[in-house]
């Protein structure tokens, strides 16, 4: 299996491979001294900014096999760190990786994290470096990974190790390695891995595309769009095989001023379905209706300046200046959409986009305790109005834990399921097995009780809010199906790629964001009359095809040498797909040992098997 990435339904295989020159690996030999702490604390120096807030122990009992572990407490919000000067060296990549387990660390600072100070040569501190963060209680071990490289010129002395970083609690911490990333020459093996005997707890649910309501505002019709387009646009759905869509919509597209004053009592002749933005909203919303797409309704928030906006907020959108309203606001038009237009596509509503960073109120703060009570007063509305079956979904955060464990923890009888955005990494990017596993495994064993998906996710190579340099590579798509099935063995129940088919957000061909385009579909704008078929529609469909709505998920394990992704889906009808990733360049031989028997037909995602008559086809 080379360069291409394999899946298989009753059976089918989806094989998918890379195009790295190298393979990416660890050099041998743990820098940490005494990184197992087979003796005890030895090696290991200790970092507060505040004696009085802190301590630093050796927990003799606590490790992962019972051996002894390092062991930090605060009782206030200080920093505290164990650390060595393990003689990283300027220019190089390292990896660095902790086995950890938290009581009660909370979420005011960046809770505990594997962290990298450089100095120069008189001793100043030039720069620092951490890992995403872990917070809560968790009665099982996780492991942390730390991907990073020396990069300041000035740097002639580092320090490395695990952190409780201005946030309460204790962490128990063991196993920690610190290694130089090194690249080696690619070597063919055989892979023996095998196919768990029971599913995740979660049924996939579900794989979508961003599909804002854009393509038929004046923006587009003037660059030669036409209603063609949509009818386009929805046969490539289709064909894609999705199932779900996320759609951005805002309160003042069919609300422009307040109906009335009492947000209990509707006024009918204040919403108004006249604005190019929500006839837009209206015909995407048939699209799926028609298909039988679920869809995922985000009220972005209120416009600055807009009568449900705050006054100085800061930004081009602000939090809901009155939680009532935006519960009226919302429950009026999905009632509108079920009661009025028969539509059913309607799934799930998410207030805000990216709220942990954009739900301003006046003056621009963000204000989490008004965002709890907003989510329970839209609640309480949808119930009065007799629209239980809509699902609430929080956190939508933008990359952060500590907001998406305080959303979980304050919403848990509020919402059906929760969500994050990443957009961290790239196809090429060493141990992203790792990386993904950790992103996802924080977030679906802090919160076990609901179902967790990526709200949106990309890679890492964007460019502003409207661009993606890796856009029309071959790779971008061997990364949307490694973070698939990484995220789906780590617990995922679904993911959201951003987005289907490029399209300007607004007329500004003097600047802007990208000039207004949106360039980062699966489909690329239309041009001389036709839409541009990247590699990543082609991988996302394979995917959405032979990964259907409902199915159970089956992690598959094994020694991988961090170069192969594998996961094992049954369908709602009992058949099996079975999706792999090879991420080196080498051919290699995977054996999964399962039960089901199959003889399973290939679908391979490769440079060779990419079309290259722009058919909106799928891989056959």
């Amino acid at each position: 299996m080379k360069k291409r990435i394999l899946c298989a339904l009753l059976g089918i295989c989806l094989c998918f491979g890379t195009a790295l020159p190298l393979t990416v690996s660890a050099a041998e030999g743990n820098l940490f001294q005494n990184g197992t702490m087979n003796r005890g604390i030895t090696g290991w120096s200790t970092w507060t900014n505040d004696p009085s807030g802190c301590s630093f122990s050796f927990s003799k009992d606590g490790g992962v096999d019972g051996t002894g572990c390092l062991k930090i407490e605060n009782t206030k919000q200080v920093a505290a760190s164990f650390y060595q000067m393990a003689g990283l060296k300027q220019g190089k990549t390292y990896i660095m990786t902790a086995d950890v387990r938290c009581e009660n660390v909370s979420t005011e600072g960046m809770g505990f994290i594997l962290g990298m100070a450089m100095y120069d040569a008189a001793g100043n501190n030039i720069g620092e470096m951490s890992s995403s963060s872990r917070f809560g209680t968790s009665s099982e071990w996780s492991t942390v990974t730390f991907i990073f490289t020396v990069s300041n010129e000035n740097c002639v002395a580092a320090s490395a190790g695990p952190r409780l970083w201005f946030s309460t609690g204790t962490v128990y911490v063991d196993n920690v390695s610190v290694q130089e990333i090194v690249k080696e020459p690619a070597q063919s093996k055989t892979y023996d891995l095998t196919v768990s005997d029971t599913p995740n707890k979660f049924t996939v649910d579900a794989l979508s595309c961003e599909w804002d309501p854009k393509l038929l505002l004046p923006c587009n019709l003037e660059k030669g769009v036409t209603e063609d387009d949509l009818t386009l646009m929805k046969e490539n759905m289709d064909k894609l095989g999705l199932h779900a869509v996320r759609m951005m919509i805002m309160p003042e597209w069919f609300e422009p001023a307040n109906d009335n004053d009492d947000p209990a009592a509707v006024n009918s002749d204040g919403f108004k379905l006249e604005s190019d933005e929500i006839k837009t909203t209206l015909a995407y919303l048939k699209v799926c209706h028609e298909l039988g797409i679920k869809v995922t309704l985000t009220w972005w928030g209120a416009a600055a300046g807009s009568w449900l906006a705050f006054p100085n907020c800061n930004d081009w959108v602000s939090a809901p200046n009155s939680k009532d309203e935006i519960a009226e606001n919302i429950s009026w038009f999905i009632g509108y959409v079920k009661n009025e237009l028969k539509y059913d596509c309607i799934y799930n509503v998410i207030l805000m986009n990216e709220p942990s960073y954009a739900f301003h109120v006046e003056g621009g703060a963000v204000d989490f305790p008004y965002y709890v009570e907003c989510y329970k007063a839209i609640r309480a509305r949808l119930n009065a109005d007799g629209l239980t079956d809509i699902r609430l979904v929080g956190s939508d955060d933008a990359q952060s834990l500590g907001w998406f464990c305080n959303s979980y923890t304050e919403l848990l009888e509020v919402c059906d399921a929760f969500n994050s955005h990443n957009y961290a990494w790239t196809y090429d990017m060493p141990y992203l097995n790792q990386l993904v596993n950790e992103f996802v495994s924080a977030r679906t064993q802090f919160g076990q009780e609901k179902p967790f998906f990526m709200g949106e996710f990309g890679d890492g190579t964007s460019v502003g809010a409207y661009y993606a340099q890796s856009v029309e590579t071959y790779g971008r798509g061997l990364y949307l199906a490694s973070f698939a099935v990484n995220a789906f063995n780590a617990g995922a129940a679904g993911m959201s790629y951003w987005g289907l088919h490029d399209v300007y957000y607004y007329i500004n061909n003097q600047g802007g964001d990208n000039g207004g385009l949106m360039e980062t579909g699966l489909i690329g704008y239309k041009q001389d009359g036709a839409w541009k078929y990247r590699p990543t529609y082609y991988a996302w469909g394979l995917l959405c095809n032979y990964i259907p709505f409902g199915s159970e998920i089956y992690r598959v394990t094994g020694e991988t040498d961090d170069l192969i992704d594998c996961v094992a889906i049954k369908t709602p009808e009992g058949k099996y797909s079975i999706i792999t990733v090879n991420r080196s360049d080498a051919e290699q031989t995977v054996k999964v040992n399962a039960s089901f028997g199959e003889k399973m037909n290939l679908y391979l995602f490769s440079e060779a098997s990419l079309p290259t008559d722009n058919t909106n086809d799928m891989i056959p």
